[in-house]
Order: structure tokens, then sequence, then C-alpha cells
């Protein structure tokens, strides 16, 4: 994953009018006008380009720092917004929409551990328990099971004890965590069990086709 910040030479947490300042200075050291011929420079103000142009949006910048966060090169910002339910649920939403598309191996599944036990911290608990709206906590704890198929069976084991808490004894949602959990438990054992069934198969092959071409 790209560092759009180390391109334009700026903190994570610079102003809009940083990041401008610092994308005309570096653009206009490796404006192709000023290298002709240069490839280096041709690529490099590509590279600003293509950094200002999410950088310089507030809503691609948010999206680009989840996923940069979700990937281990950053922190996650802290807001500054009102902890309610219906904020809650956002941020879950938010969290599946900025790994939706992120291919697995960038993700890194501590970061993404971490996200998620901060959603569902005690004092966040504490919040939607006592509201007590059904609906939202439902739609939250469905939001975190999507998001848990990216995580080993061995992060989810705290993740699935506060998703029961959060469950508050309904029935149907107990049953989707245990669903969703020990899918995730099987489908890790088949990925380490792939490996070697593709050997074994290979092995196989071999000897078959060393048969074959013994009787030929």
């Amino acid at each position: 994953m790209k560092d759009y910040y180390k391109i334009l030479g700026v903190p994570s947490a610079a102003t809009q009018a940083d990041i401008k300042k610092a994308y005309r200075s570096q653009a206009f050291r490796y404006h192709p006008d000023t290298n002709a011929g240069s490839t280096l420079a041709e690529a490099q103000f590509k590279e600003l380009q293509e950094a200002y142009s999410v950088l310089s949006d507030p809503t691609k910048r948010a999206r680009y720092d989840d996923e940069r966060w979700l990937a281990g090169m950053g922190r996650k910002s802290e807001t500054r917004e009102e902890v309610s339910p219906d904020w809650l649920l956002k941020v879950s939403r938010e969290m599946n929409t900025a790994i939706a598309g992120m291919d697995t191996y960038r993700i890194s599944t501590n970061a993404l551990k971490t996200y998620i036990l901060l959603i569902l911290s005690d004092p966040h608990l504490g919040i939607l328990l006592q509201h007590n709206n059904k609906e939202i906590n439902g739609l939250i704890v469905r939001e975190i099971l999507k998001t848990v198929r990216k995580l080993n069976t061995d992060q989810l084991h705290e993740i699935e004890q506060r998703l029961v808490t959060l469950a508050d004894g309904d029935d149907v949602l107990l049953a989707a965590i245990d669903e969703k959990t020990e899918e995730r438990r099987k489908n890790e054992l088949l990925e380490k069990l792939l490996p070697f069934f593709i050997l074994a198969v290979t092995i196989v092959l071999c000897i078959c086709m060393y048969f074959y071409s013994g009787f030929r």
C-alpha cells in the first residue's frame, strides 16, 4: 500500500494547507516541463498527483486513513463525535466499507482486532446495553461478524465473548455468532490443510504419470 503522506513529505496530521503547500513545492520540483526526458521525475510527478488527489479530498482521505491504519501503517485518528449507539453502528459499517475492497494480505489482523475491540470496549458496551436498542445492537453484531472472517481463530475468542454480551440473550444473534465463528474455524483448518492436499494430489499424479510412461 502506498504511503501518500510519505510521498508528499507531510505527517499524517497535516492540515489541508500543509498538504497543498507540500504538493506545490514537490510538483514544481518534479514537473515534466522542468525535467525534460527524465522518466524518474515523470514517475515521481504522477505519484505526487495521485497522493494529492486523495489527501486533498476529505472523504477520500478519511477512507484512505482507515485503510492505512488497517494495513498497520499508521495510528487511528481519534474522533470527537459523541459516542452513541447510532455512532457505533456507523463506525462498524465504515470499518467494513474500508476493508471490503482491500487485499486480505494488506490488512494487519492485529490492527483489525484492536479496532473491533475498541468498538466493543467496556464503555461502549455499557452505552449499547443501557440504551437497549435491540435493532441497533443486532446490526452491530452482524457488522462485526462480517469482519471476523479476516481474523485468525486465535484472535476470535475475546471478540466472540463481547459479541455474546452485546447479544444479551437474543437466541437468533447467539446462533449467528456461533455459526460464524465456527465457520471461520473450519475455514482456517481447511486453509492449513490445503497445501498438504495439493502436495498429495501432485504426488499421486506424478506416480500415475510414471507408471503410465512405463507401460508405453
